[in-house]
């Protein structure tokens, strides 16, 4: 990475992942990252969070941070249904099984996230009109209050298991 860096073949090093905070933690203590991908949702904060335990610290460091899994795959927005068990458990989301919706709506979903201090987010669309209506979501943003913050957190708790699945794959196994 600093030989393509030096190189100039990459102006900027970036790190991500999805499990825990701790090895991210480690790696931005050894290495002065540019930026960082990072899972960061309302759901955040109940398991293994990335929010607390990672964001001060790249903040610190003033690294370009970019939020992934904003709405979790759909498992926080309430207009989402979910699969039957058997799909579930035969899918790389099954390591934490989703019994009912979401709670949310995209818009609290990419408010939520976006009145953290991120640089960008990314979110996985499936077709145009989701894409046009994250573009309207971005564009009538404004920071939401902590009283906002603390709501969509609270109502985020009852899902965060299904919310954070990526965070319960066992890492053992192939």
């Amino acid at each position: 990475m600093l030989e393509m860096q030096d190189q100039k073949v990459v102006r900027y090093l970036g790190v991500t992942g999805h499990y825990r905070p701790e090895a991210l933690i480690d790696a931005v203590n050894r290495h002065d990252f540019d930026t960082i991908l990072m899972a960061m949702n309302a759901a955040d904060t109940h398991i293994h969070s990335f929010t607390d335990k990672l964001l001060p610290l790249v903040v610190e460091k003033q690294m370009g941070i970019i939020g992934m899994k904003v709405p979790s795959r759909g498992r926080l927005l309430a207009s989402w249904t979910p699969p039957s068990l058997d799909a579930q458990r035969h899918s790389w989301e099954g390591s934490a099984i989703a019994h009912r919706p979401g709670v949310m709506t995209m818009r609290d979903a990419m408010h939520f996230t976006l009145t953290h201090p991120v640089s960008t987010v990314i979110i996985g669309c499936d077709n145009i009109p989701q894409l046009e209506e994250n573009v309207k979501i971005a564009q009538d943003f404004t920071p939401l209050s902590n009283s906002q913050m603390a709501a969509l957190n609270e109502l985020a708790a009852p899902v965060a298991e299904q919310s954070l699945f990526f965070r319960f794959t066992d890492r053992s196994k192939g």
